[in-house]
């Protein structure tokens, strides 16, 4: 088969979930996949580089040179099917994505929905980001698509909830989880580098309201009060309507705000800190919790959406609406040490999911002509 693949989301070299969700689970994909030909296609005025394209595989990576925002009127106006911007005739396409996409009859694909939080939860979205949801018409994607990959159960439920689906037709594949292993000399290098002095709570992730970040600014005050020596560290790239945020975070010496991190500098970040914290108001996956916990760590995440589905027994659950239940666990990190090694070695007994398994379940997705009964 010649299956066509959409990584227009790995352009922004900052990538974020989803454009890992895609990176790592192409490399896994192509490695087990010897039997089919792939073709992956970005748009914009660059290509991705060399770094940014699978190491290994059968696949023909194709750049189609348009601004994306020209492509994605092109494609929502019905003047263009992906298809057609192919060279090869495609036999199947996978969208790891919502995206802009309008594809000519008869040809299949297999749609991901990685989260619905645009209408679970659409108070924390700009106007901007609802539009662009609105105009990809997730509705078409939905209900056009051959089959659909949910990352979690609680994803699929919200499919159902919203739209008119046949349960059979969503399957449910966890993504994997990409564990760097990182020097010890290393890390006291980036220490160094970062001037990382004092004990610190990490929170990593995109700078965006759903995040929930201002209560974990607001839990923490509280807390530096009676622990003078902890430091908060808020690391992640600028989503939307982050200004009040950043504009806090400066009025205050003790809670740090380092950017978007990857790499070793991420992996080191995880490996020192106290304890991560995550009270987010809505998540599909949340694939930065499973990163701590695969580094051994304490979590302090919200009760809500998908997050007691993905990390089970291994983090304390808190009220993301309660900003003294945030405070509460902080406290109970710091003075209880048995419930620290408790989730310490919870944390080390967890079974992350694995890529390798991911890619062999999204192949034999691909591969199944018609919705299982």
């Amino acid at each position: 088969m010649n299956i066509a693949v959409d990584i227009r989301a790995l352009n922004n070299k900052k990538l974020t979930g989803i454009g890992k969700y895609i990176f790592y689970a192409l490399e896994y994909i192509l490695e087990n996949d010897k039997k089919n030909k792939y073709y992956l296609f970005s748009s914009g005025r660059k290509p991705l580089s060399k770094e940014q394209l699978p190491s290994t595989g059968n696949f023909e990576y194709i750049h189609i040179k348009v601004p994306n925002k020209v492509l994605n009127f092109a494609l929502w106006a019905n003047w263009l099917k992906l298809d057609k911007l192919l060279p090869a005739q495609i036999d199947l396409f996978w969208l790891p994505n919502l995206n802009f996409a309008r594809f000519s009859q008869g040809v299949d694909y297999v749609l991901t929905v990685h989260d619905l939080s645009f209408l679970h939860s659409r108070e924390f979205y700009s106007l901007k980001r609802r539009w662009w949801h609105k105009l990809i018409d997730v509705p078409y994607l939905l209900t056009r698509a051959r089959q659909v990959i949910a990352v979690s159960y609680n994803t699929k439920r919200d499919i159902l909830r919203f739209f008119p689906l046949d349960e059979k037709k969503i399957k449910i594949i966890n993504p994997g989880i990409y564990n760097q292993k990182i020097e010890a000399s290393r890390v006291r290098e980036i220490l160094v580098q970062y001037n990382l002095d004092k004990k610190y709570f990490l929170y990593l992730g995109t700078l965006e309201p759903r995040k929930n970040i201002l209560s974990i600014v607001k839990a923490f005050d509280h807390f530096h009060r009676d622990y003078p020596d902890y430091q908060l560290l808020i690391v992640g790239g600028k989503g939307w309507i982050y200004n009040r945020l950043l504009r806090l975070i400066k009025k205050k010496d003790y809670v740090r705000y380092l950017g978007y991190v990857d790499g070793e500098q991420k992996d080191a970040l995880y490996s020192l800190c106290q304890a991560f914290i995550w009270p987010s108001f809505y998540e599909g996956y949340g694939f930065p919790p499973l990163e701590a916990l695969a580094h051994g760590k304490p979590l302090i995440v919200s009760y809500k959406t998908s997050l007691p589905e993905t990390l089970k027994t291994a983090a304390i659950y808190v009220d993301p609406y309660n900003i003294s239940d945030i405070y509460q666990a902080m406290i109970s990190l710091e003075k209880d040490q048995l419930l620290t090694q408790e989730l310490k070695q919870r944390a080390r007994e967890f079974a992350l999911p694995s890529w390798r398994r991911q890619s062999r379940e999204i192949i034999d997705c691909l591969m199944t002509k018609t919705i299982p009964k």
